[in-house]
């Protein structure tokens, strides 16, 4: 399948979406509450047109799901997949780690995601079968084969919150580094580039994860749900490693 356009505009989009996020940075933002208790920015609105405007001047007639704007349904085999702003809450405080998540599935499966960290100035982009790179390094995840010597992530979003502390209650004697960084697709960014080990998802969302899920399989990781099997889009809860560790994890879950 050949994507040179696609990834072009994907690029695109990400750079608009950075433009408008950047000029959101530097000021106070209004902020709005969502039913689920978290927050939108309005530069999450506004990078999300902007990402939206670029897909459709060129691919009109595929569908987009976002996180702000839901599914925009074209009965399309390609399904653009949008996250303008993964991190809100640290985009807030003016914590950095923060970044825009675009995929892009054909027939549900994802061929091609980028995450783009505009602070950082972290470009990561893969593409289905041909690998997977950081600001245009090839990337692979770390070759750690034990919990005791890794570096564990664990979502801590609202949802769940009872199952996520059981699992860390199980881990805390394993695991000598355990954090949270408050954005999916950063802590995805640290298993494909080898700075992490493991990560465990018990609440998330297909924006969430799409771009990042693909990343990680392209750098040599491995995406499986609890029960280890194959990883579906419309699940909420995964586990994610550099396929070292994974069989470890997976038995403090159960």
């Amino acid at each position: 399948m050949d994507l040179k356009k696609e990834k072009r505009v994907m690029l695109q989009a990400a750079k608009a979406a950075a433009k408008v996020i950047l000029r959101h940075y530097v000021k106070k933002e209004a902020v709005k509450v969502k039913p689920n208790k978290s927050l939108v920015a309005a530069a999450d609105i506004e990078a999300n047109k902007a990402i939206i405007k670029t897909i459709k001047k060129h691919f009109p007639s595929h569908s987009i799901l976002s996180e702000e704007t839901g599914l925009e349904d074209n009965n399309s085999d390609y399904k653009w997949v949008i996250d303008p702003i993964d991190g809100t809450h640290n985009f807030l405080h003016k914590i950095p780690v923060f970044g825009t998540s675009i995929a892009l599935e054909y027939k549900n499966e994802v061929e091609l995601g980028i995450l783009h960290f505009p602070v950082l100035c972290i470009t990561a982009i893969a593409e289905k079968g041909k690998g997977a790179f950081s600001n245009g390094r090839r990337i692979k995840v770390s070759g750690k084969k034990s919990l005791e010597h890794s570096f564990v992530l664990c979502e801590f979003a609202y949802a769940n919150r009872k199952e996520k502390t059981a699992f860390l209650e199980k881990l805390i004697h394993k695991a000598i580094d355990i954090r949270n960084f408050g954005s999916a697709i950063y802590n995805l960014w640290l298993i494909a580039t080898g700075k992490s080990e493991g990560y465990v998802l018990l609440s998330t969302h297909e924006w969430d994860v799409a771009a990042g899920f693909l990343l990680v399989e392209e750098a040599g990781g491995k995406v499986t749900d609890l029960g280890g099997k194959k990883w579906k889009l419309d699940q909420h809860k995964f586990v994610v490693s550099n396929k070292k560790v994974h069989e470890k994890l997976l038995k403090h879950l159960t």
